[in-house]
């Protein structure tokens, strides 16, 4: 055998490792990230379609609820305008009444020959609806009586109490269910006690009775095998649960459109194309420039597929907002004809923001914000009051129209672009990953690194994606939305939260207490320093004295914060009781604006000095003792080594302390929350704090996201203005 082909024999077992390696890299960086890039999107778009439907239906609860309260209330006021006693039973149907006195006892009773109504207070239920209707306030409550749906009328009448039962029909719920287009039912406890529409059950579970009152908010249901929405039903003053509101779709209900097919199978046609260029360009011998351009292209099929299932999602979503307006129309005229609501009763009665007009001009808004409405007359989307909205005309005999405007559903849509970006960047790392690894793939031993290296970065790097980049980029997508937690809507406002920091008073008082804060960094570090220059010295217990200086630091903050209060404490505190001793004081260290901010500044340097220290310390025992010794022999004295050797060759420990230090500065935020809350006068406000303040008490997260943004670029531009005016100078000459 001659020389070459012994080298040939010798590479293709070296070769034939490298490519089988490279084979199992492509299919778990590439290829299956591909494959839960294609399945995720696919489930996460047919669920977040088919959340919708539920969701739809859950609203239709919600109004059904809303309506018969509004039936409720709208019959007790017509009772109360009646005659006193006894109520006329041909206009208001009037079953059977009784008087009672205040005691409690029977004084007539109607009709004539009937036993009076059981209805005294013995009853925890009736106690409640007596009492209340004995300190004047009439009520109508709906009870099963003798197996009877009735209601249950408490009327106050010149001292006396006027006990009526009343039919409970299904008009009411007749009109709803047109309006809608659901049948409705109403249970009392877990027997039906009305209902419009066929095929219901005639009992619903008590398992689902305390889901809803577990609840306490429209939840979705199978009944009979059919796909419901139930609500719970409260009592008179809206606290008591005494049964459940059940709705379902109806034909005449309005429906979503079916989901295309088209964007699903471009999301697997687009996972084939990554999957075949990514190996064509990278398992092929071609040129490198031809390898990484056609890596480039194969994340381009899933990223378009991914933004054409999103718009997709946002048609689908658009239309289901389409089908709550249609659902508030339908209600609008149902309400304002016979009733002629307000609008800003009708709003919470049809679930949508109401602008009445006739004859092109505005009449009465649920809103002043909507008070610049144009005339409208179909249905379209519009962008006001800092929102964008869909609207729809309902027209009425009573008046020319009525708007209705919702924020559009965009919850759903969020979703999709959320989990789908979350997916693709998988994909994404994965390629990237891959194609380094293809980079160093001349050689088993460098493609053996290679992997090596990305093994021990992956965790650190998944962590890193999940638990920062991740929230980072959705705060900043909070930050132009205005997010509240307690409002289904998360509207688009733009930059108006940054506009809104330009005038923010507190903010700018946030930020200068913030900056006066981080002044106690220099004089940590120059104490830290002498700290650490004097425990740089082998003697007896100098690693108990570096311990307990370091001790602090990785001590509790929150302990730490509990125990500085106790002695800044004005009448027991320690500080307090030594300053008394000598004739000094007492301070009001924390209830002062003049002293608060500088005593956290003061409990911080004794905090921080340990950390601080042992940074400095560790610079210091990597300086060559051999420095320190020609020195002495051309006679220097302590401090011009200092001057000439510790500080030039401590630069860059310096530098770090420094970096680090100023950046937790203005991340402070335990110490402010435990002993001062930003008091007094806002004098320890600072800027972490305001977040939290606006994200969790004020429920504002998008302007809390605004503001972290903001911080982060200013400790950003802090920290590169550092690095350019420093950076250089901190480097040991």
């Amino acid at each position: 055998m001659s020389h070459a082909e012994s080298i040939r024999s010798w590479q293709r077992p070296a070769a034939e490792t490298v490519t089988d390696r490279l084979r199992q890299a492509f299919f778990l960086l590439v290829a299956v990230p591909t494959v839960i890039l294609v399945a995720g999107g696919l489930y996460i778009a047919s669920h977040s379609r088919a959340a919708l439907t539920p969701e739809i239906d859950r609203f239709a609860a919600q109004r059904a609820v809303q309506y018969f309260s509004h039936q409720r209330d709208s019959f007790l006021q017509e009772l109360s305008a009646s005659p006193a006693y006894p109520l006329n039973p041909s206009r208001l149907g009037v079953q059977q009444q009784t008087l009672y006195d205040s005691s409690g006892e029977v004084i007539a009773s109607q009709p004539p020959g009937l036993a009076p109504l059981p209805l005294s207070p013995g009853g925890a239920r009736t106690r409640t609806l007596f009492e209340a209707a004995r300190r004047g306030a009439p009520v109508l409550d709906v009870a099963a009586i003798d197996g009877r749906s009735v209601w249950i009328a408490y009327l106050p009448i010149d001292g006396h109490i006027n006990v009526a039962l009343l039919r409970l029909d299904a008009a009411p719920l007749e009109n709803l269910r047109r309006a809608l287009g659901y049948d409705v039912a109403v249970y009392l406890d877990t027997g039906r006690a009305v209902s419009v529409g066929d095929g219901w059950s005639t009992s619903i579970s008590q398992a689902l009775l305390d889901s809803l009152a577990s609840f306490d908010r429209p939840i979705s249901s199978f009944l009979d095998g059919t796909s419901v929405a139930a609500i719970p039903l409260k009592d008179f003053d809206d606290w008591e649960m005494m049964g459940a509101i059940l709705v379902r779709a109806t034909d005449s209900a309005p429906a979503l459109p079916g989901s295309p097919a088209w964007p699903l199978a471009g999301l697997v046609l687009a996972g084939v194309l990554t999957i075949v260029l990514s190996w064509r360009s990278q398992m092929r011998q071609t040129r490198s420039a031809l390898r990484r351009s056609r890596l480039g292209l194969a994340l381009l099929p899933p990223m378009i597929a991914a933004a054409w299932l999103a718009a997709t999602d946002a048609h689908v979503s658009s239309a289901a907002s389409d089908a709550l307006l249609e659902m508030g129309a339908r209600m609008a005229v149902s309400l304002v004809e016979p009733y002629g609501v307000a609008p800003a009763e009708l709003a919470a009665l049809v679930g949508s923001d109401v602008v009445v007009q006739r004859a092109d001009s505005l009449i009465a808004s649920s809103s002043d914000a909507l008070s610049a409405f144009p005339a409208a007359r179909e249905a379209g989307r519009i962008g006001l009051a800092g929102r964008r909205w869909a609207y729809r005309v309902a027209d009425t005999a009573a008046l020319d129209r009525i708007v209705l405007l919702r924020p559009p559903l965009e919850d759903s849509r969020k979703t999709v672009l959320f989990w789908l970006a979350g997916l693709y960047s998988l994909l994404a790392v994965g390629v990237l990953v891959f194609g380094s690894l293809r980079a160093a793939s001349r050689s088993g031993l460098e493609l053996r690194e290679a992997i090596g290296a990305w093994s021990f970065i992956a965790p650190s790097l998944i962590l890193l994606l999940v638990f920062s980049a991740a929230p980072l980029i959705f705060a900043f997508y909070l930050s132009f939305h205005e997010w509240n937690l307690l409002e289904p809507a998360k509207p688009f406002v733009g930059l108006r939260h940054y506009r809104e920091l330009t005038g923010d008073g507190l903010f700018w008082t946030a930020a200068k207490n913030t900056a006066v804060y981080s002044l106690y960094v220099p004089a940590t570090m120059a104490l830290a320093l002498g700290v650490a220059i004097l425990l740089n010295r082998s003697i007896r217990g100098v690693a108990l004295l570096r311990a307990v200086f370091f001790l602090p630091y990785i001590t509790s903050f929150v302990a730490i914060s509990i125990v500085w209060q106790w002695m800044y404490d004005p009448d027991f505190g320690l500080f307090n009781w030594v300053l008394g001793s000598i004739g000094l004081g007492p301070f009001p260290w924390l209830n002062s604006p003049s002293t608060a901010l500088l005593a956290l500044m003061l409990m911080a340097i004794w905090i921080h000095i340990g950390f601080q220290m042992v940074i400095f310390l560790a610079g210091l025992q990597a300086i060559p003792n051999e420095l320190y010794e020609a020195a002495i022999i051309d006679g220097a004295g302590p401090w011009r080594r200092f001057q000439r050797i510790t500080l030039p060759l401590l630069r860059p420990t310096t530098f770090f302390v420094l970096v680090t230090s100023v950046i937790g500065s203005f991340q402070v935020f335990t110490f402010v929350y435990v002993m001062t809350e930003g008091g007094p006068l806002h004098a320890t406000d600072v800027i972490v704090y305001h977040i939290y303040q606006n994200a969790w008490q004020f429920l504002r997260m998008g302007y809390a996201s605004a503001m972290s943004w903001v911080l982060f670029a200013v400790i950003f531009a802090i920290t590169l203005l550092q690095f350019r005016l420093l950076g250089r100078k901190m480097t040991p000459s």
